[in-house]
């Protein structure tokens, strides 16, 4: 009688203990989606926008480097393998090409968000 009170209070434990755990999952889970940015996503698989991060312009996924930032150091006659080793293994080819893809979708589109960004450092 003694061993079953004893396996009887391990199954409770470990029921309770399956409680927490769920509860916890739930409240990360719910912390997550409260601080979470949405992001969007573009028809180039490496490219997306994201609430909140470079003011929401299109940007490399997992990076904070703008579509624009890469254009522009390509047309300095950077070539696109000379842009991946100066951001030293952070960039890899394939985002690199297609960012700048992404630029010859959408041109217009970055040489808006260029000319903003030239506006605002003349103000400063």
């Amino acid at each position: 009688m003694q061993k079953k009170n004893g396996t009887q209070k391990i199954l409770e434990e470990i029921k309770g203990l399956r409680e927490e755990v769920r509860a916890l999952r739930k409240k990360v889970r719910e912390v997550r989606k409260e601080h979470s940015r949405p992001n969007f996503a573009t028809e180039h698989p490496h490219i997306i926008r994201v609430e909140n991060v470079q003011g929401g312009d299109p940007i490399v996924r997992g990076k904070s480097v703008t579509v624009q930032t890469i254009v522009a150091l390509y047309r300095q006659n950077q070539s696109p393998q000379q842009i991946v080793d100066d951001y030293d293994g952070v960039l890899t080819l394939a985002e690199v090409y297609d960012a700048l893809s992404y630029y010859y979708d959408h041109p217009g589109e970055i040489e808006q968000y260029s000319a903003e960004n030239r506006a605002a450092l003349e103000k400063a």
